[in-house]
């Protein structure tokens, strides 16, 4: 490990296990990608599962406020953070990720409504998806992996290389 070669071989590993774990987590959203949006309004079964809300108007600038209601009165807001724009089609409507719940409940419902509280005419949908996290722990684990290995390669040949 004394040659300059092993250098670029760390930062290969490193650069190649980062795009990996990219191209890896991405494929995460193919699963919601394949299910099926029903409208808001009806309460189901969302315990164990993740549960994306979509619209099939998209409205840049406009906040749009969406809770968890049930079971009873128990409201939970559904972050919208950081969301990705992740399009659905399903029943002949493109739907577009806007708002996205770790860990649905029993008998929980779907309410969506702006913040400016004017007219809205989007129409606003549910999936019901297993585990989207998973795949991002996965590839995150990968990523920092590669990251670690790289780094590690690169100091045991500066080290190397610094002993007579």
């Amino acid at each position: 490990m004394r040659s300059r070669a092993w250098y670029v071989i760390g930062a290969v590993i490193a650069a190649v296990g980062w795009v990996g774990a990219t191209a890896y987590t991405a494929g995460a959203w193919d699963q919601l990608r394949g299910s099926t949006v029903t409208p808001v309004g009806q309460p189901f079964d969302g315990s164990g599962h993740d549960v994306a809300v979509l619209t099939d108007l998209p409205q840049p600038g406009r906040e749009i406020a969406c809770e968890a209601v049930g079971p009873g009165e128990e409201r939970t807001p559904i972050p919208s953070d950081s969301v990705v724009d992740v399009t659905v089609s399903s029943d002949g409507t493109r739907w577009h990720l806007i708002a996205l719940m770790e860990d649905g409940r029993e008998q929980m419902s779907v309410e969506c409504r702006p913040s400016d509280e004017r007219s809205d005419s989007a129409i606003y949908g549910y999936a019901v998806v297993d585990d989207l996290d998973a795949r991002d722990r996965a590839g995150s684990l990968l990523a920092w992996g590669s990251l670690a290995a790289g780094a590690a390669i690169i100091a045991a040949t500066a080290w190397r290389r610094a002993r007579p």
